[in-house]
């Protein structure tokens, strides 16, 4: 039952840093990312 709750926390805890950084590549044209590459080396 705990590990399901880690996983459930870890994946919460990658959303919100995927969202961070798309809200700071967004926000800063300097930091420019590119998400279609990112897109690709996580398969889709």
């Amino acid at each position: 039952m705990k590990r399901s709750r880690f996983w459930r926390v870890l994946g919460g805890f990658l959303l919100v840093a995927v969202l961070a950084l798309g809200f700071l590549g967004y926000s800063q044209p300097e930091l420019q990312l590119n998400w279609e590459t990112l897109a690709a080396m996580c398969g889709f």
